[in-house]
């Protein structure tokens, strides 16, 4: 008998890699309902190759990136469970079927589990969010060997590149954002999602692999605007009154160290485009949302980096957060 769960595929001329993904949701060993390809409006032939592989499929007239893409799906799916998964991802055989029971014996809202890189299957690609003081998330555990895989603990984000949730729960959250487009729009989901206290679990045993960046490429310039753009949103959407005095010195270091490696990838005006769209619109982004109380994202922030430097170890493995937490300091945990 079919799960009560839609496997949702967000697709832009994913072509290469769509039918690995959409073969995969079809062996699960627990199969879904329905498998529903939302297409932005690809000009390959991947709406027509869903199609014949026997997923539900709608066409978008126009792209308007990720976030729109998945709640339009959303929306049109019916399933007690929606399973979000990037076109670029293949799921082990029995990742619903964990995902899914893990979930609904421990009565939580959301599951996720490790992503390892397709050509690497024994490196991380990323298992779950850490959102720095600086707004600049990092991928736990992207490039560190699978065998390494640390759980969560206390405060972390999910991932959109695989991710079952409760349809009501994403409902009742607010869809993602469609002002972030692209990028972060999973980050910003979850500090939202935070706030209504559901319980949410990483299943270290649910594997899937993710070819990354596939769609507009690692350091492109679209992405690069994109995520540049998105980082600042969030300080504006989630960062409370006096938000400077509070996390001025971090956000300044994290931004502009990203900036720098910007720099050194040749897309330092993508960057500064990025931070100069965030500007234009900031004060419609933070106008009328209630944001995070102080003490409660110091503390969640100060976890996640707490959280990076266990992954890290302290000097922290990484350039860019070894610089980080030099020039940031620690957070108040």
């Amino acid at each position: 008998m079919p799960a009560p769960v839609t496997v949702l595929i967000p697709n832009f001329n994913g072509e290469k890699l769509l039918e690995d993904c959409i073969l995969s949701a079809l062996r699960q060993s627990l199969p879904p309902s329905e498998i529903l390809v939302v297409d932005d409006a690809s000009t390959d032939r991947s709406p027509q190759l869903a199609a014949e592989l026997g997923a539900r499929v709608l066409a978008l007239p126009e792209n308007r990136g990720f976030a729109h893409a998945v709640n339009f799906g959303v929306l049109q799916s019916a399933t007690e469970w929606i399973a979000i998964v990037n076109s670029d991802v293949t799921l082990a055989r029995d990742w619903l079927a964990q995902l899914l029971d893990a979930a609904s014996f421990n009565h939580a809202g959301y599951a996720c589990g490790p992503i390892t890189r397709r050509d690497q299957p024994d490196i991380l690609d990323g298992s779950y969010d850490l959102l720095s003081r600086g707004a600049c998330p990092w991928r736990a555990g992207s490039g560190f060997p699978l065998a390494a895989l640390r759980p969560p603990e206390g405060f972390w984000l999910p991932s959109f590149t695989a991710l079952l949730i409760r349809r009501d729960l994403f409902l009742e959250a607010g869809s993602l954002d469609e002002t972030f487009g692209s990028y972060l729009e999973d980050v910003d989901f979850g500090l939202r999602i935070s706030k209504l206290e559901q319980r949410g679990l990483f299943v270290p045993t649910a594997l899937a692999s993710h070819v990354g960046s596939a769609t507009f490429g690692v350091w492109s310039y679209r992405a690069t605007r994109l995520s540049s753009r998105n980082q600042l949103l969030l300080v504006a959407r989630h960062y409370p009154n006096g938000w400077f005095r509070r996390f001025g010195r971090a956000v300044v270091a994290g931004q502009l160290l990203w900036g720098l490696l910007a720099l050194r990838n040749g897309v330092f005006r993508a960057w500064l485009l990025g931070k100069l769209d965030a500007l234009r619109i900031w004060n419609v982004v933070r106008d009328g949302f209630t944001h995070m109380d102080p003490a409660r994202l110091d503390l969640n922030l100060a976890n996640c980096e707490l959280g990076i430097l266990k992954w890290q170890g302290n000097p922290a493995r990484s350039p860019y957060w070894r610089w980080y937490f030099r020039l940031a300091g620690r957070g108040k945990s």
